[in-house]
């Protein structure tokens, strides 16, 4: 299982039904020695679509749910270093 909280693998799962849900039966089903960077970076990319779409304001600041999109890309990148 991906290495992320509760609260993180719902955001990402969310996000990937929204953008490439596909990728959504390896988060759970692979085990922590099958993530790859290439994996961990596709997670991210979907997770940026979203913030791109729904996470920013008329002003491109962060909303309050662009910060939580945010946090999840720091925290699959802090996955692999």
């Amino acid at each position: 299982m991906i290495g992320l909280t509760e609260k993180s693998v719902k955001l990402l799962i969310q996000c990937l039904e929204r953008h490439n849900p596909y990728l959504i039966p390896k988060v759970n089903s692979y085990g922590e020695k099958d993530f790859t960077i290439a994996l961990y970076n596709e997670f991210r990319d979907v997770v940026g679509v979203e913030f791109c779409a729904r996470g920013l304001e008329t002003d491109d600041e962060p909303n309050a749910y662009g910060l939580e999109l945010e946090a999840l890309i720091d925290e699959i990148g802090r996955l692999f270093m």
